[in-house]
Parts: C-alpha cells; sequence; structure tokens
C-alpha cells in the first residue's frame, strides 16, 4: 500500500478490526454484482470507495426515466445506455485503482456459473424470485457466499449465505413454487431511500465477510417495515429435503 492509499483510507484504517490488513483484504478481493439497479448500483458504489480490488457487473437492461429517483447513479443523460456500462465509467472515474469487468447480459441458465468463476463473493442486486432462485443454486454448486436484499413500497429484507449453506439456503426460505405473485416495485412502487437502506446493509455484510471487521449474521433474515418504523430477525432453517442445501440431496457440480 502505497503513500496515497495510506492517505485515501486513513478514516477506514482507524476502524478496529478494519486497519491495514482489511485494506489489503478488499483490495484482493473481487465481487460480482447481479443486477446494477437501486440495490447494485450503490453497492457497487460504496464497494469501489472502499477500496474493493475488482467488482465484476452484470445487467442486460437499459436505464430508463423511471429508474432515476432510486438508482442515483444514473442522470437523465444516461437514458437508452446499458446500465452497466455508465456504472462501470461512474465506478472508474471514482477509484481507478480498481478493476471493473461489466457485462451487458442476464445471469442466466447459460452465463451464471461462468461469470462466477472468479469472484469471492456474490451480491443481489435483482428484482426476482427466479433470478434469485438461480444465484442460490449455482453459489451453492461454486461454494460462494451471497448477500440478498429486496426491497418494495416501504419495507426491505436481508439474508447472507455461507458458500457451505449449512445455514439453510434461498431455497429453503423461498422454495421454487413460490413466485413474485404480488409484483415488484413497477407494480407496487418503492421509495429511494428504503432500497439505499438495504443496499447499505448488504455492503457492510460484504466487509464483514471479507475483512473480518464485523460479524456477519449468515442464515438470519433481516425484515425493514420503513413505514412503522420497526425491524425483526428470524433465523433460517435448513429445509428438510432440499435439493440445493441438503448433503445428501444436492446436485455435485
Amino acid at each position: 500500500m502505497n503513500d496515497s492509499d495510506l492517505e485515501r483510507y486513513s478514516r477506514q484504517l482507524l476502524v478496529p478490526g478494519f486497519e491495514l490488513e482489511g485494506q489489503e483484504a478488499l483490495a484482493a478481493a473481487s465481487v460480482l454484482i447481479v443486477g446494477c439497479g437501486g440495490l447494485g448500483a450503490l453497492a457497487a458504489q460504496y464497494l469501489a470507495a472502499a477500496g474493493i480490488g475488482e467488482l465484476v457487473l452484470v445487467d442486460a437492461d437499459r436505464i430508463e426515466l423511471s429508474n432515476l429517483p432510486r438508482q442515483i447513479a444514473y442522470t437523465e443523460d444516461d437514458i437508452g445506455r446499458f446500465k452497466v456500462e455508465v456504472l462501470a465509467e461512474r465506478l472508474g472515474a471514482m477509484n481507478s485503482a480498481m478493476t471493473v469487468v461489466h457485462h451487458s447480459i442476464a445471469f442466466d441458465e447459460s452465463s451464471g456459473l461462468g461469470l462466477l468463476s472468479a469472484v469471492d463473493a456474490v451480491v443481489d442486486g435483482t428484482d426476482n424470485h427466479a433470478a434469485r432462485l438461480l444465484i442460490d443454486r449455482f453459489t451453492v454448486q461454486s461454494e460462494l457466499p451471497w448477500f440478498m436484499g429486496a426491497a418494495v413500497q416501504m419495507a426491505g429484507q436481508n439474508i447472507a449465505f455461507t458458500g457451505m449453506r449449512e445455514e439453510g439456503c434461498y431455497h429453503c426460505l423461498a422454495p421454487e413454487h413460490v413466485g413474485d405473485n404480488n409484483g415488484g416495485c413497477a407494480a407496487l412502487g418503492i421509495l429511494g431511500p428504503v432500497v439505499a437502506t438495504v443496499a447499505l446493509r448488504q455492503v457492510l455484510d460484504v466487509l464483514a465477510a471479507l475483512t473480518g471487521v464485523g460479524t456477519v449474521p449468515w442464515g438470519i433474515l433481516r425484515q425493514y417495515d420503513f413505514r412503522a418504523n420497526t425491524t425483526a430477525a428470524l433465523p433460517l432453517q435448513r429445509r428438510a429435503g432440499c435439493v440445493v442445501c441438503d448433503p445428501d440431496l444436492k446436485t455435485p457440480m
């Protein structure tokens, strides 16, 4: 770490448990962000600012006017461009020392495992159940931790999964037959700060996992009702017979 890095990260280097070792661990890490909307774009910005070594961005969508109230990495001039392209430019301007790789494709059956091949963790910035099921299944196969976040209207939730899924998996929490029957933000609405709060909780979990600066509440579903200003924490339980995380049933790579 050079003098410029010491000055740049001086405030977080002072945090007990983070310090120089944490900064070096962060600089050596690579994180995949699936979805570069409200959750993913903000998480990417904070990870870049903190000094992550590499970010891999995946999103097939283009920027729309209705994105701007909550996806604050983007401006009116960006409308019509791919989110990953614009976000990669923003991140490069924020921190020129990091590596940013971007793919304007969907995370799906054909691309998923390849995108996970050289990363240390995954941040979920998607907005649908089916995408999270894929992330869950492929990260189990790759033994990678992932950090889920969701937000709608004035409510949000987070949960962090270990690579080995001893605590259970997303399929245990929300099986495949449970769909997005109630719709997402486009149907139900969302306030931008709700998305931001959930994204920042994801970032704190990632920083804790990569550097040891804090304790990650693995397998604890944290739910936030920002209208009533209440929170709840519910421990996940592995579902008997789960084909994804049950060691006797899960599909080998």
